[in-house]
């Protein structure tokens, strides 16, 4: 007797600069969609009652009479990224055999191994079942369901289902040795690697610090931090901004225990050969999110303490980063491809619908088809709610560059929807920590002092 069962299973990224150069003001002269992977595997299981197999008699069956089934099934195949394969089942000698088959976790092992049917003469056939690999990397656990067998006992389960995706890259990232973009430096102490690709243009390149013995040899899990540079979306490594220029925030990050990445991102300035007015420079900066999330096992980062930062223009990216929705379509987003556990925005502009007249107006001229269309796609405003991550906002107390008044907007409305959100005002201070001489232990202490309320840094 042959029986076939087939079951389709269809898985499925101003200026204070760090380096000291306020360029939020200067003129301006000027995604990546996470990849969805489908894939529809077709599991066929044929149970075969076979001639070469002596079956015991129906008339007098017993424990002595049973035999075991045939060969387990094959587990599905292995791929880089996506949903694990399902497990094969075959029936052996004795009763017909079913199989339920769902899809493998997300980078687990398969699901449950199917048992062995039993010896009742009960004429149900055994029932072997595949459950859901798990979302680590050794999910699924062992020993299913066994039927009851027919009159000759029920062949054994099928074997497991084949592994899930990975949840870290399959290869150690490599560093690009033929990019021009000035690589940040790296304090005593503390090691940096240089120019990693993030994306497929040549501005999206970051660099990478961390203690002597910590980062991919060391011993160290470390809270990790990415940071975007400032200069009004406008400047980058061309002219005077750069993810080099970052060190008035990276070297407290460091300080304070972190893994630090700072990226480059794309601006509107017509000297750039990959210039691009909004939204570029949120594709971008949500693409080395991504990237860094990606390959935190590796460096030794704490996928549980991953903050976002940033100083004026990079303080609104770093905003977008963690509080942009998938209804944006402009990029990968949290928490649907990386999570946020906080986010630090350093004097950002906070309300880019009211600050087209000022600071956003190069970056969203009013050449811009859809500028009012774009301007709220690119608004912090926007996505206020709720569930963002936590998030402080430090700010000179007498900032006008980016409004101080919008931030005070946007912190309230936050509270109000029930975010968890601070807000500190530097006393004295404009656009920027670098004045008066208290205002950058002051901006320190309020930073991290909020983050180790949260179990983050020190």
């Amino acid at each position: 007797m042959l029986q076939f069962m087939t079951r389709l299973v269809t898985i499925e990224s101003e200026s204070v600069p760090a380096g000291d150069d306020d360029r939020l003001g200067a003129p301006n002269t000027s995604r990546s969609v996470a990849a969805r992977t489908r894939m529809t595997t077709a599991v066929g299981c044929a149970l075969l009652l076979a001639a070469g197999c002596a079956p015991a008699s129906s008339t007098n069956p017993g424990p002595d009479s049973s035999s075991t089934g045939g060969n387990p099934g094959t587990g599905g195949a292995r791929i880089a990224t996506g949903s694990g394969g399902a497990g094969m089942m075959s029936g052996g000698t004795g009763g017909a055999m079913s199989a339920t088959v769902t899809t493998g976790g997300a980078s687990g092992s398969g699901g449950v191994e199917g048992g062995s049917g039993g010896t009742s003469p009960s004429p149900d056939a055994g029932v072997g079942v595949v459950g859901s690999g798990g979302r680590s990397s050794n999910g699924g656990s062992p020993g299913g369901t066994a039927g009851r067998g027919g009159n000759v006992a029920g062949g054994s389960g099928g074997n497991l289902g084949g592994s899930g995706g990975n949840t870290m890259p399959l290869t150690p990232p490599v560093r690009d040795a033929a990019s021009k973009q000035p690589v940040s430096r790296a304090p005593a102490g503390y090691q940096v690697e240089g120019n990693f690709a993030y994306g497929p243009l040549a501005t999206h390149r970051l660099d990478v610090l961390y203690p002597d013995d910590a980062g991919p040899k060391g011993t160290r899990t470390l809270p990790a931090v990415l940071i975007f540079h400032g200069g009004g979306w406008t400047h980058n490594f061309e002219n005077g901004n750069g993810k080099n220029t970052v060190s008035g925030f990276s070297d407290r990050f460091l300080a304070h225990g972190f893994l630090v990445f700072t990226a480059d991102y794309r601006v509107a300035n017509k000297s750039s050969p990959e210039a691009g007015f909004a939204p570029e420079a949120v594709k971008d900066v949500l693409l080395a999110a991504k990237w860094c999330w990606d390959y935190l096992d590796y460096f030794h980062g704490d996928k549980s303490r991953y903050v976002v930062s940033g100083d004026s223009a990079g303080g609104h990216l770093a905003m977008m980063v963690g509080m942009i929705t998938p209804a944006a379509a402009l990029g990968p987003t949290s928490p649907t491809d990386y999570k946020i556990a906080a986010i630090v925005d350093n004097f950002g502009p906070a309300n880019i619908e009211e600050e087209l007249g000022g600071v956003a107006n190069a970056w969203v001229p009013a050449s811009l088809p859809n500028r009012g269309a774009i301007a709220k796609l690119v608004n912090p405003m926007t996505y206020v709610r709720m569930n963002t991550p936590p998030m402080i906002a430090v700010q000179g107390a007498l900032d006008s560059t980016a409004p101080i008044a919008h931030t005070r907007d946007l912190v309230a409305r936050m509270k109000a929807a029930g975010a968890d959100v601070a807000m500190h005002e530097v006393a004295g201070a404009g656009h920027g920590f670098y004045s008066p001489a208290a205002a950058w232990p002051d901006a320190e202490k309020a930073t991290f002092d909020w983050l180790v309320t949260h179990d983050i840094g020190k």
